[in-house]
């Protein structure tokens, strides 16, 4: 929605406000987080950054959302027909990486950690994701200030929402036990989705 809104925000601004967001959730469920996920997907998160960082300094935005939205909309199509997958050291790295290099290029990583983790309780679902953001925001923040790709306005746009983030936090707390993984798995897919499909109009729109 931001792309579509106000697409000159991304990706910093997004990916900044990302990081208090990514810290809060993982601290609420820090019980449920699945360590040896985190370590993989934060493994494969180093190279996917370190390209993202590169091709953002040389290629159009506009063509890299494209292309990602594109990709995110295929995983989703193959992810809804799937059964349930073992989370392991192979498939975990490659959506760390997908994660950080859409992150970088797009402020969009969520997708591939999601589809991963489709299938899984909805609290390791949350705790999990949000513990990967955290370190990939903050890699990602890294990537793109090397690269030249953060301007101070995209800063104080982020502190200016921060007030929002907190009351959505607050509010969350209400309805977050209620969530059951199979209830979860529709809405992972919906929302990846809807990213994608973001992602191409915005790059249609130019």
């Amino acid at each position: 929605m931001v792309g579509l809104l106000a697409p000159q925000l991304l990706p910093a601004t997004m990916v900044v406000v990302g990081v208090p967001l990514s810290a809060a959730v993982a601290l609420r469920g820090r019980s449920d987080i699945d360590w040896a996920g985190v370590g993989w997907t934060a493994l494969g998160r180093l190279p996917g950054t370190a390209i993202g960082a590169l091709v953002v300094a040389v290629v159009s935005v506009r063509v890299l959302g494209g292309v990602v939205g594109a990709a995110v909309i295929v995983a989703c199509l193959v992810a809804s027909m799937s059964n349930e997958h073992s989370i392991g050291r192979a498939n975990s790295i490659a959506a760390g990486a997908a994660s950080g290099f859409m992150d970088t290029v797009a402020a969009t990583g969520g997708p591939p950690l999601a589809l991963l983790y489709q299938h899984r309780p909805a609290p390791e679902v949350r705790s999990t994701l949000a513990t990967s953001f955290l370190s990939g925001t903050a890699l990602a923040l890294i990537g793109l200030l090397a690269s030249g790709n953060v301007a101070g306005w995209q800063m104080l746009v982020a502190a200016a929402l921060l007030p929002s983030l907190a009351l959505g936090l607050w509010a969350s707390r209400f309805i977050a036990d209620s969530v059951s993984a199979a209830s979860l798995r529709p809405v992972i897919l919906i929302f990846a989705g809807l990213a994608g499909g973001a992602a191409l109009v915005r790059a249609a729109a130019g």
